[in-house]
């Protein structure tokens, strides 16, 4: 399988794609679908990003239903399939996904739906391998839309980030403040900013019972100074869309403790803006 994917054109994979995936499908346990399925998902997402003229050929083929279906099938059949590979191939679906249909956020979000169907239905994730696979699904849509508020529309993505473990969970939430400074992102509604907040409450409170005395000072320092510069990413010109907006932040802040105090002097900065406004 893996000698005709990666001698026979793109094309050729397209038009054929439902007979090869059918056969992925029924290949015996012994053999690796993970590495078959992954390389054929790559070289046609490279293929898609060739030139915005070949994107015509995978929508006549339905390309995404049809690897999203033979994914699935291959999760559901292949029991014995470590945690890692089924990240693996999400990752790469994802990036299919993105590559082809970056306008069809549902397909984005069906693959996250899947991935948490998938974390929910074994124990808890301790794979540092399917950990880093997680962070790049996570961190995809990040880079490809270059906007959280994009990604704050994605239902599944908090869902995901609830099965990181307690440091992992900090690292996409430092990821994901960094994206909206980079960006200059400003999130402009209540519903959104409570959806941030969720996603980065690893830097608010202690996740999984750890004590803030565990942690570094200097790191400490670094997502508490994070958390208040995302602060100034808060605005809204509608006076009662922005009290609404700063109930929220008020809320998630009190769930810090006496050592998270730093953020709280740009809340109130903010509440005088608006107040004066």
């Amino acid at each position: 399988m893996e000698c005709i994917i990666q001698v026979f054109p793109d094309e050729y994979h397209l038009q054929t794609l439902e007979t090869l995936l059918a056969a992925c499908t029924q290949l015996m346990p012994t053999v690796d679908t993970k590495i078959v399925l992954t390389q054929l998902m790559d070289r046609l997402s490279n293929y898609a990003a060739s030139s915005p003229d070949v994107l015509h050929e995978f929508l006549q083929v339905e390309a995404f239903v049809k690897l999203n279906n033979a994914i699935g099938k291959v999760i559901d059949t292949q029991i014995e399939m470590p945690i890692v590979g089924a990240m693996t191939l999400f990752v790469s679906l994802l990036t299919f996904a993105l590559r082809v249909h970056p306008d069809r956020l549902d397909y984005v979000d069906q693959v996250l739906g899947a991935c948490v169907v998938k974390l929910s239905s074994g124990p808890k994730l301790e794979d540092a391998r399917a950990m880093k696979q997680v962070v790049a699904l996570l961190s995809a849509p990040l880079e490809k839309y270059n906007d959280i508020v994009t990604a704050l529309t994605l239902s599944n993505y908090p869902r995901v980030m609830d099965h990181l473990d307690d440091g992992t969970n900090k690292v996409m939430a430092m990821l994901t403040i960094q994206s909206i400074m980079k960006n200059n992102s400003c999130i402009s509604t209540a519903d959104k900013v409570e959806v941030l907040f969720e996603l980065i409450k690893g830097l608010i409170k202690d996740l999984d019972g750890n004590a803030t005395e565990e942690l570094d000072e200097e790191d400490f320092q670094e997502e508490q100074n994070s958390v208040a510069r995302l602060i100034n990413m808060l605005d809204n010109e509608e006076p009662e869309e922005m009290l609404k907006i700063i109930c929220v932040v008020r809320k998630h802040l009190m769930t810090g403790g006496t050592r998270r105090l730093l953020p709280f002097p740009r809340l109130f900065f903010l509440l005088s803006g608006w107040s004066g406004s």
